[in-house]
């Protein structure tokens, strides 16, 4: 269910590596910032209820291991005007007619609306576009957290998430870019952020690793393909837009456009930049399948035991409608 960018950034990172005096921990500017002054309001308890979202197509985005935060796309009104509430798929993921639109649901029910989802940890944490800003929602305490310095800037690069942030599978950090030459590393259980300084370059992406312990940093410093500027790197692909995608039957790569990023290294608990990753154990795979009930996946378990089962098997023709549904059934045992 993760997104990865790993092949994106395999893809696109071509370019020589960065030379000695690449920016270390001098380049590195840290700035404390207290926790907000007032606090957001208190978080609603988690629901107790057994569906999640509306008797609508959907496309389940992304899912907590325990079911904490759900974010799912579902069209909900006739968007298209035609009388009618309906969904056509194309074969590089694309979809016609009405509007999907995501939304991010709290153990159950409707839900409410997002723009986009950025960025998200396994259980708590889940950084989204939400009413024209960068926001962390914390699943924990059913509260929101705006990112008033966040670049909200995309390179429309289908291949990977949104560029604005990300945050590590399990760690305790978010990364977010404030402008071409600045990053931000925030705490999140506590606001602090540091502020990381990377002078002479165009910051493109950032990818923080499952456990959180350092980030590879995608940085443009150099005029590869000779326009005389810095530019982020474009793919060209018949693959449709990020979010809210149905199945990709096909698509095609057809190369890239821009300049070749370098790869440096942010170590993110001290908000340093290096030019080699330091010698810590490799970080672990993402998290084992949950399992199936008969033909069903299993999304996630909640602390009651209730499982959320996946739509039903894939259909490349149509989407599955909604609601997902939580469930007291045991888990198939392994084959």
């Amino acid at each position: 269910m993760r997104a990865s960018v790993g092949c994106l950034m395999a893809l696109v990172a071509c370019g020589s590596p960065p030379p000695a005096q690449a920016p270390s921990s001098s380049g590195a500017i840290t700035n404390v910032s207290p926790p907000p002054t007032a606090p957001p309001p208190a978080g609603t308890p988690i629901p107790t209820g057994t569906k999640v979202g509306t008797e609508h197509a959907i496309v389940v985005e992304n899912v907590a291991r325990d079911g904490s935060w759900i974010a799912i796309c579902q069209a909900r009104s006739d968007t298209d005007g035609d009388g009618k509430i309906e969904i056509n798929l194309g074969y590089h993921g694309d979809v016609y007619g009405d509007a999907l639109s995501p939304f991010l649901v709290r153990h159950d029910g409707d839900g409410e609306p997002i723009e986009q989802l950025v960025s998200v940890h396994r259980d708590r944490w889940v950084v989204a576009m939400r009413g024209g800003k960068l926001a962390v929602f914390d699943a924990r305490e059913g509260t929101w957290q705006e990112l008033p310095q966040a670049d909200l800037r995309d390179d429309g690069i289908p291949l990977g998430p949104h560029r604005a942030a990300s945050v590590a599978n399990a760690g305790a950090h978010v990364v977010y870019f404030k402008d071409d030459q600045t990053m931000i590393v925030r705490e999140l259980a506590t606001g602090i952020e540091q502020v990381v300084v990377v002078p002479g370059v165009k910051l493109w992406r950032v990818e923080v690793e499952p456990l959180g312990h350092w980030a590879k940093v995608y940085a443009i410093r150099k005029d590869t393909d000779g326009d005389g500027k810095l530019s982020w790197p474009s793919v060209r692909t018949s693959l449709s837009a990020r979010g809210c995608r149905g199945p990709i039957m096909s698509y095609s790569t057809g190369g890239w456009d821009g300049d070749r990023p370098d790869e440096l290294w942010l170590e993110v608990t001290t908000a340093t930049i290096v030019a080699k990753r330091g010698n810590d154990p490799a970080d672990p795979a993402e998290d084992a399948e949950l399992g199936t009930v008969g033909d069903r996946r299993i999304l996630a378990v909640d602390a009651a035991g209730k499982k959320l089962l996946a739509p039903g098997p894939p259909d490349r023709r149509a989407l599955p409608d909604g609601p997902l549904e939580w469930v007291d059934a045991p888990a198939d045992k392994p084959k």
